[in-house]
């Protein structure tokens, strides 16, 4: 910790310009303790890490167990100082007694309070809901921010994601976005457009800025971005396939076997299968297998103009949630949605590609029966032709 408590009640910040033989006479004249639990804490002034405040061993005090890295107190002040540099108003570790809990960095912007969590290390989803739920309880609105040095980019459109990275998933508009903050390099990865592709990687705009060219009205709300080529999901998505083929996990040995049962190849599937729609990230299943499931409930060997109910649907999605074919994700930091907006976003889409018609807001007709190929040329030329028809509406929506 970067903050204590000085005998006569007042703080003192690390954050702040000491020099070394000042905090050393402090040290000797006084004690400090913690502003959290009012334990007794220690000034460290080494030469290696940091200069920081630490109980001593088993206080009992919440901060004492969050075992802060080098990697974040430097990050945290390296944010402290970036605000500072554009006459915000900051407290480093600013404890906030209404909801116990301690921000990183809280200040004051346009008549709002924010509070910003660096986190560095795996927290759960339960965590981080409830200490977003208490800040915004008692008016601050929270900025998570992961270290970016967990930012692992694939390609040039591609990113890796963990599970604790999707929960750091924000909105804006239709689409997400993920800023980062990284202590090594001192600069910001602002991540947008993200379309997740399986439970672990997904498309995405990655965007580097140094912190000196990063105002904070543009980390408060992004610059829109342009569209994804769709041939970048088309690629991703085959080699999905292809990963699928060699590398099945229990879940996908058992997909693959339902396929089998049904006379049904991977590589050959309608093209309509494993598309991009909004509310995706909701859905920890890639696309290709709960868009898969769906088809085989309701739209496999059905006939032309058969009329089918999103009820029916949804009791069918959940069915397959409980059997653990599907799993669904919290995003804490989702003001709204949930699987239920993706499963609609994917029929609605089967509507503007004229495979469904829409009867009543809860009802759907078959308009067009989704076509299996029968060989692999047949199989390339439907995508092809699927994807030139529809791909830039496709990616637009999405």
């Amino acid at each position: 910790m970067l903050v204590a408590c000085r005998e006569n009640g007042e703080k003192i910040s690390l954050g702040e310009q000491w020099k070394r033989n000042e905090l050393d006479m402090c040290r000797q004249k006084e004690g400090f303790s913690c502003p959290q639990c009012g334990k007794k804490v220690i000034l460290r002034l080494g030469n290696k890490r940091i200069w920081h405040f630490a109980h001593q061993k088993n206080s009992g005090c919440e901060s004492e167990h969050e075992r802060e890295s080098e990697y974040h107190m430097s990050g945290k002040l390296q944010l402290y100082e970036w605000l500072k540099e554009q006459s915000v108003t900051a407290e480093l570790e600013r404890y906030i007694p209404e909801c116990k809990q301690r921000a990183d960095i809280a200040f004051d912007w346009n008549n709002k309070k924010y509070a910003v969590e660096f986190q560095c290390s795996p927290i759960t989803v339960e965590l981080l809901a409830g200490r977003t739920e208490g800040y915004i309880n008692h008016g601050f609105t929270p900025i998570w921010l992961p270290g970016g040095n967990q930012i692992k980019r694939t390609s040039a459109n591609c990113l890796a994601m963990s599970e604790f990275q999707f929960l750091f998933l924000r909105r804006q508009g239709r689409r997400w976005m993920l800023p980062a903050y990284c202590a090594d390099t001192r600069q910001f990865i602002l991540l947008q457009h993200i379309l997740p592709i399986s439970s672990a990687k997904a498309l995405a705009s990655f965007h580097p800025i140094s912190r000196s060219e990063l105002p904070l009205p543009r980390l408060l709300e992004f610059p829109p971005v342009a569209n994804h080529p769709f041939k970048c999901w088309v690629r991703e998505l085959n080699r999905q396939k292809s990963n699928l083929l060699h590398y099945p996990g229990r879940v996908q040995k058992n997909f693959l076997k339902e396929l089998y049962y049904k006379r049904l190849n991977l590589l050959m599937l309608p093209p309509q299968l494993g598309l991009p729609v909004p509310s995706s990230p909701f859905i920890q299943t890639p696309p290709l297998l709960w868009q898969t499931f769906i088809y085989l409930d309701h739209f496999h060997d059905t006939p032309k103009g058969k009329v089918i109910s999103t009820v029916d649907i949804l009791q069918s999605f959940l069915h397959r949630v409980r059997r653990r074919q599907i799993k669904i994700r919290r995003l804490p930091l989702a003001e709204s949605g949930d699987f239920r907006y993706a499963i609609r976003e994917y029929l609605e889409l089967l509507v503007s590609v004229s495979i469904l018609e829409n009867v009543t807001p809860q009802y759907y007709r078959l308009a067009t029966p989704f076509g299996i190929p029968h060989t692999m040329e047949g199989q390339l030329q439907a995508e092809s032709a699927f994807w030139n028809k529809h791909g830039n509406h496709i990616m637009a929506h999405s």
